[in-house]
């Protein structure tokens, strides 16, 4: 390029036009992944969370293995060792006389046993189903023919009980000392009257054996036992 008039060959001549930019080289290849570092340490634990609300009870257990639920149980035992004549049954399924048990052995407070040996009512003041269990020793004189049976039963509020009834039989005069027993379920509502009653078309007498025996025997008993309370 010729020089100007002035231009003493010190001072940069005039910039020139910016070339096309170049091809972009290739990328390297990535080297393999290095190896895994340590876990850092753990942080301090959070703040407890609020307690949930209770979950639904659950059924209770066998009331032998886990007694602390379960209701006081229910029973007595009276019995007699007395002699006494029991009036016949006036019709079918008719209470006779009723059998009066004069010795307590034990009563919880729901069963009444109070009058048991004025009267012979045993009064139930827990609703539920219960174990009834009776035993009396007796006889008939005199003997019909042909031979009868004797029975007695049991009545709630004066309604005769079914399946209560036990029978026996005299076949001599001699024979005073049979023994008939039983054993009935009987469902008893609050307040409900338990009577054990002759209900044979005879005069029944109950007397407790005393021939060959050093301590006294028990001419009637009664066991009541609550099974299932409602």
């Amino acid at each position: 390029m010729p020089k100007h008039e002035g231009d003493c060959g010190c001072c940069p001549g005039p910039m020139g036009h910016t070339g096309p930019q170049g091809v972009q080289g290739l990328m390297g290849s990535m080297g393999p992944q290095g190896p895994k570092g340590s876990d850092g340490i753990m942080g301090q634990m959070g703040p407890q969370g609020q307690t949930g609300e209770q979950g639904v009870q659950g059924v209770p257990g066998n009331c032998i293995e886990c007694p602390c639920h379960c209701d006081e149980p229910e029973f007595a035992e009276v019995y007699s060792i007395s002699d006494q004549t029991l009036s016949a049954s006036p019709g079918l399924l008719l209470p006779g006389q009723i059998v009066k048990l004069e010795n307590v052995i034990f009563s919880t407070s729901n069963i009444d046993v109070s009058s048991s040996g004025i009267n012979g009512k045993i009064i139930v003041n827990k609703a539920g189903w219960y174990d009834v269990y009776t035993g009396i020793c007796g006889y008939l004189n005199p003997i019909a023919s042909p031979l009868p049976c004797w029975t007695l039963s049991l009545f709630k509020n004066g309604v005769y009980v079914p399946g209560s009834t036990f029978a026996n039989q005299t076949i001599s005069p001699e024979q005073k000392s049979n023994e008939i027993v039983a054993d009935v379920f009987v469902h008893f509502d609050k307040g409900d009257v338990l009577e054990l009653a002759n209900t044979s078309n005879a005069i029944v007498i109950m007397a407790a054996p005393t021939l060959g025996t050093n301590a006294p025997a028990s001419s009637a008993y009664m066991k009541v036992v609550l099974m299932k309370a409602d």
